[in-house]
């Protein structure tokens, strides 16, 4: 009697799990799938190059516009990841003349102003003596970075992504 009342609970117990559990948990995922984005980017500025370690990985802060269509772009923050034994993006040159296509991750979390990356660096000079302010692109048509107040999308890529794709020059005046 008690193996009969026994299998029949655990009987009605997993058909209740299985038969009342299983959709409504799949419609309640609010996890963010992260995918890379393949984007095209022309540097403007190194923000923030913070010193080389060789345990941990490394990152350099820039300020870029991407390119969305002909004559359309937008400033965007790029913030590489490179591992010790990998090069910086900034030892590629500044070359503002170069379209960089990148994979990249859309993030968030770090999206800030133009204002807000300054006041950062103006903390950062106090602080350290060594710290110099954003280093311009050669042939940068846009040296008023000062004057904007745009809050930037902020994207991250790695070393890795990088060396995936191609850099070439383009042969249209910068706008």
């Amino acid at each position: 009697m008690q193996v009969k009342r026994l299998t029949f609970l655990v009987a009605t117990g997993l058909s209740f799990v299985l038969f009342t559990g299983t959709t409504l948990a799949d419609g309640q995922l609010h996890w963010r799938q992260s995918h890379k984005e393949a984007i095209e980017i022309r540097l403007i500025a190194l923000a923030i190059a913070y010193p080389r370690t060789s345990f941990f990985a490394n990152d350099e802060v820039f300020i870029a516009e991407q390119e969305l269509a002909k004559e359309e772009s937008r400033f965007i923050k790029l913030v590489y990841d490179f591992l010790p034994y990998q090069s910086p993006l900034s030892s590629y040159g500044l070359n503002y003349s170069l379209v960089h296509k990148v994979n990249a991750i859309r993030d968030t979390t770090c999206d800030e102003s133009l204002w807000e990356m300054r006041t950062a660096l103006a903390q950062r000079r106090q602080a350290d003596r060594s710290a110099a302010g954003w280093k311009y692109a050669a042939e940068t048509p846009i040296a008023d970075l000062d004057r904007r107040q745009a809050k930037l999308r902020c994207y991250r890529t790695t070393s890795d992504d990088y060396e995936k794709v191609f850099r070439e020059p383009t042969t249209e005046s910068p706008y």
